[in-house]
């Protein structure tokens, strides 16, 4: 099996954009904007107060199409796209926007959409999304 790194995902983070196993890629999670970890300031309880990036107030359709735009951009690195995405994680910070997130995923995946799961939680920064996916295009193709 081939194995491909595609690297830098960011430059104050140890993470690879994507990793290419054999026909499968795998990207890291994403949200809608990349900080710097050093940066951040918590509240007593270790809450996430301010992650630095002055993006804590960026509309929720913003987030999302921006998360979207992180993750093409790692496809990108091991030659996929949206397309080829045969598994979508989510998580989301607000249950409350589900129905908003499903009408705007479906904007990105009309047709044959990937399986999915999606999960609240409470995230390391003040984002209302993140997404990882794994797709599918042969060595070789695209």
């Amino acid at each position: 099996m081939t194995r491909k790194i595609c690297w830098p995902a960011h430059p104050a983070v140890p993470i690879s954009k994507a990793v290419r196993a054999g026909d499968l890629v795998l990207t890291s999670a994403y949200g809608p904007w990349l900080f710097d970890p050093r940066n951040c300031t918590f509240d007593a309880s270790g809450k996430v107060l301010d992650d630095g990036t002055g993006n804590k107030d960026m509309p929720f359709d913003d987030q999302v199409r921006a998360t979207f735009r992180h993750i093409e951009d790692a496809l990108a690195t091991a030659g996929c796209t949206l397309a080829d995405v045969i598994d979508c994680q989510v998580w989301l910070a607000d249950a409350r926007d589900f129905v908003r997130f499903n009408e705007i995923y479906q904007e990105y995946f009309s047709h044959d959409p990937p399986v999915r799961s999606v999960f609240p939680i409470a995230f390391m920064f003040p984002c209302k999304v993140e997404m990882k996916v794994i797709a599918w295009r042969p060595v070789g193709e695209g």
